[in-house]
């Protein structure tokens, strides 16, 4: 899956050229942003290329409502925390 430098998310996300965003849960318990457009889907990363974290949902939650105009975001919680659920 490409990834996504933060300008080219935010200026995508302002221009509309999206479908959905959305918040992965991972089974680290941290969330990754995935941008679905029609050209595909793309994962925000870092500027070394690492794919963007947010510890809690909560950080990239309040991070799109200041930077963005954004109403609806999907969360998927199917992995977060699963390996450690099973202990």
């Amino acid at each position: 899956m490409p990834g996504i430098k933060t300008n080219d998310l935010l200026e995508r996300i302002s221009k509309g050229g999206f479908l959905a965003i959305r918040l992965n849960g991972l089974q680290n318990g941290s969330f990754c942003m995935m941008l679905e457009c029609v050209d595909g889907t793309f994962i925000h990363e870092n500027s070394d290329g690492s794919i963007k974290e947010y510890k809690h949902v909560d950080d990239a939650l309040s991070w799109l409502k200041r930077k963005t105009g954004v109403k609806e975001i999907v969360v998927n919680l199917e992995l977060w925390k699963n390996d450690l659920l099973k202990r």
